[in-house]
């Protein structure tokens, strides 16, 4: 049911979460806490933590893998923020960075679409303000994501995530030698 309302108008969800509060009322409490204007500090995060407590780690993960599809569907950016980070915090999602001396990574494939959108805003904001703080960047910065057809989508993360790359003027390109990697110097990351 969660998975359905990633694809539904937001004017038609209404049912759906009567559905979800019937079925799951904590989740229900959650997915209406996304969808209303304004919340109180730290009350989604508070519920989203009680429900991801009251279930087993791959439910974990296909909850707040689906929850932040539904931001990033209905253009809520700090919400996906918001739950991508409570999702680091309670280790839903582990390994999805590497810094080494000679290239820093991002890694993608196992993340919803959403969730991968969301990580890479995220990953982008953090390497500007390494800049901007005059922090050294690596020779090469890299986003992992996976080949072939991805297991949250008809299409394959890394064809969503070239179109995405470049709306964005993003200076990485697609690894001739590496299938699912988009790689950067330090030089065009920072020019």
């Amino acid at each position: 049911m969660l998975n359905v309302m990633t694809q539904t108008p937001k004017e038609e969800l209404g049912k759906l979460i009567d559905c979800i509060d019937k079925a799951n009322p904590k989740l229900g409490i959650v997915v209406k806490l996304l969808l209303a204007e304004q919340n109180e500090e730290g009350t989604l995060r508070k519920e989203a933590s009680e429900l991801f407590d009251s279930v087993s780690v791959d439910v974990k993960k296909a909850y707040c893998n689906c929850l932040i599809d539904l931001c990033v569907n209905l253009d809520m950016l700090e919400k996906a923020c918001e739950l991508f980070d409570l999702g680091l915090t309670l280790e839903v999602y582990t390994d999805i960075q590497s810094k080494l001396p000679t290239q820093w990574s991002l890694y993608l494939k196992s993340l919803s679409l959403g969730a991968a959108l969301t990580a890479l805003h995220i990953w982008m904001n953090d390497l500007s303000k390494a800049v901007e703080s005059g922090e050294d960047l690596p020779a090469v910065l890299g986003i992992n994501t996976g080949h072939g057809k991805h297991k949250y989508s008809d299409k394959g993360l890394a064809s969503v995530f070239e179109s995405h790359l470049k709306e964005l003027n993003a200076p990485f390109h697609e690894a001739p030698d590496k299938i699912g990697w988009f790689l950067t110097t330090k030089v065009a990351a920072t020019s």
